[in-house]
């Protein structure tokens, strides 16, 4: 509650400081007016100046107002991007690149391209240009109208609102209520402008922020949703150590092995060799021998 309070104590005083600012400017644009002591023609006189000044202020004041439309009309779009771009899945902004027909078609059809299309007998690169700098033409043609008939719809609106003045056979009363009624009306017109290029100025800052909070949502890039994917060891290594995983650490280095018993496999040999060894006086020695040790 402190917090709410002391906020509005401060717009409070914001808000008369800007409307002494205005009341100063307004009183520095549009001085009080003179009468006292003037003749017909000077009367006459201040009356074209004061119309004159009418009409400044009025152009002034509508082209003020022609800016604001297009302020606000800025203001929605810039609005609307900025709902799509936290809605949509950001892209990343791709570079045009130039690419022959022939590097197209391979990677569209592989190595039959050769064989079997050959878009560059197709081509009509001129025809393109003709009918681009045709749209380019009539482009130009519509804002060139555009731009007068707007011109046309200014000066009928302000002839409108500051019709021309006439001073035959007016008094010297007539004459300087007529004086007073355009200074009045200058106040009037004055203190819109006034309100208008404020109007302006607060857009102007407004599209700023907007633009900066484009340029923040286009700058952050989405990550996409990621699935989950079984990963040996290995290559669980690779991704945290990178090249150096296979020198810096080896599993199978570490891992017990088992040796395996050889089974002692009595020799097979050729019974014919030895009965041929065992026959005659030599085989009877070799017997006796055996069953003596």
């Amino acid at each position: 509650m402190k917090m709410l309070n002391v906020a509005q104590e401060l717009l409070l005083v914001e808000k008369e400081e800007k409307n002494k600012e205005r009341e100063l400017a307004l009183s520095e644009r549009v001085p009080p007016l003179q009468l006292s002591g003037l003749s017909v023609q000077e009367l006459q006189n201040l009356c074209k100046d004061l119309h004159h000044k009418i009409d400044v202020i009025d152009e002034e004041r509508y082209d003020i107002g022609v800016k604001v439309s297009k302020n606000e009309k800025e203001i929605e779009e810039m609005t609307l991007k900025i709902i799509e771009l936290k809605g949509k899945m950001k892209r990343p902004a791709l570079k045009r690149v130039r690419i022959s027909a022939e590097a197209m078609l391979g990677v569209l059809l592989g190595a039959k391209h050769k064989e079997s299309i050959d878009f560059k007998a197709n081509l009509k690169t001129v025809k393109k240009e003709e009918e681009k700098t045709k749209i380019l033409k009539k482009a130009s043609t519509l804002l060139e109208q555009e731009k007068n008939q707007k011109e046309i719809e200014r000066e009928k609106i302000l002839s409108e609102r500051v019709p021309p003045l006439s001073l035959s056979g007016l008094s010297l009363q007539d004459l300087q209520n007529l004086c007073k009624e355009l200074h009045r009306k200058i106040d009037v017109v004055d203190e819109e402008r006034y309100d208008i290029e404020a109007k302006v100025a607060k857009s102007d800052t407004e599209i700023a922020e907007l633009n900066h909070k484009i340029f923040e949502l286009k700058g952050k890039m989405k990550r996409p949703t990621l699935k989950r994917v079984r990963v040996s060891a290995d290559a669980m290594l690779g991704a945290l150590l990178g090249s150096k995983h296979k020198e810096s650490i080896d599993f199978k280095a570490n891992l017990k092995t088992v040796k395996k018993e050889e089974e002692k496999r009595e020799e097979v040999t050729d019974w014919r060799k030895n009965v041929d060894a065992m026959s005659g006086m030599e085989g009877r020695k070799k017997m006796f021998a055996g069953t003596a040790s």
